[in-house]
C-alpha cells in the first residue's frame, strides 16, 4: 500500500514538467505564428523603379542652407565609412559657381596623401558606383541623384556614365602648383541634381522621413567648410 502510493506520487511529479513543456512548446509555437504575420508590417517597403543618369542642373540661386537630401546623405557617410564630414553649404559672394550655394553638394575628407585615405575613397566610390542585384549600374549614384562626383584629379560624371576623366579646377592654369584642396586630393565632392538634394528620389524612400529634424546644423551646417575655398 504504501509503496503504491509511493509510485504514483513519483509518476505525478515527474509528469508535471512535461506537461508545462509541451505548455511552453505551444506558446513558443504561437509567439512564432504572431511574428511571421506581422512581419511584413515591419519590412521596408519594395524601392521605386530605379532614377536614369541625373541631368547636370547647375546653381542658378543663392540658396545655401544645407538641403536634406545633402545632409541626410552626409550623416550616413559619417557613419558607414571612414572619413569626416566636411562642409555643405558656402557663402554665395565666395569663388564661382557651385552647388554648395544650393546646399545640395557635400565634401567628405579624406586625403590620398595616405594609403587609408586612398583606399577610404575607393570604398566610397565603389558604393556608389555599384551594379544592383537588377544589373543596373551605378546604381546609388542614380538613386540619389548624383551628378558628378570629384576626387584626387579626377572627375565622375552622370552625363558620361560615372566614367573617370582628368579634371583641372578653372582656378589652376596646370595641377603643378595647384592646392590639395582646388584638386580635391583631400576630400570627395558630391554635386546632387535638385531632387537629390531635397532628398525626393528613390534611395530616400523609408530613410529621410524619420532621419531629418535637428540635423541639418550639427552635420556640415557651418557656411563654407574647408575654409570656404572654391571647392566644386
Amino acid at each position: 500500500m504504501h509503496l503504491h502510493a509511493s509510485t504514483h506520487d513519483h509518476r505525478t511529479t515527474a509528469a508535471a514538467p512535461r506537461r508545462r513543456s509541451r505548455h511552453l512548446l505551444r506558446l513558443l509555437a504561437v509567439l512564432a505564428a504572431l511574428v511571421a504575420t506581422a512581419a511584413p508590417a515591419f519590412a521596408r517597403a519594395p524601392l521605386p523603379p530605379i532614377e536614369g543618369y541625373a541631368q547636370y542642373q547647375p546653381q542658378t540661386r543663392c540658396s545655401p542652407k544645407p538641403k536634406p537630401g545633402a545632409v541626410y546623405l552626409m550623416q550616413y557617410l559619417d557613419r558607414r565609412f571612414p572619413g569626416t564630414p566636411g562642409g555643405i553649404s558656402r557663402a554665395c559672394d565666395v569663388g564661382g559657381r557651385s552647388e554648395h550655394k544650393e546646399g545640395r553638394a557635400l565634401d567628405w575628407m579624406v586625403s590620398a596623401r595616405t594609403h587609408a585615405g586612398r583606399v577610404a575613397a575607393r570604398e566610397l566610390l565603389d558604393w556608389l558606383f555599384a551594379t544592383d542585384g537588377h544589373g543596373e549600374q551605378d546604381a546609388r549614384a542614380r538613386r540619389l541623384g548624383v551628378m558628378y562626383v570629384i576626387w584626387n584629379d579626377r572627375i565622375y560624371s552622370s552625363y558620361d556614365g560615372f566614367r573617370p576623366q582628368p579634371y583641372l579646377n578653372a582656378g589652376c592654369k596646370q595641377l603643378k602648383g595647384c592646392s590639395p584642396t582646388l584638386r580635391h586630393r583631400d576630400h570627395v565632392h558630391i554635386s546632387l541634381d535638385v531632387a537629390g538634394g531635397m532628398g525626393r528620389t528613390s534611395w530616400f524612400v523609408g530613410r529621410l522621413t524619420d532621419a531629418v529634424g535637428g540635423v541639418v546644423g550639427g552635420v556640415g551646417g557651418a557656411v563654407g567648410g574647408i575654409g570656404g575655398a572654391a571647392i566644386g
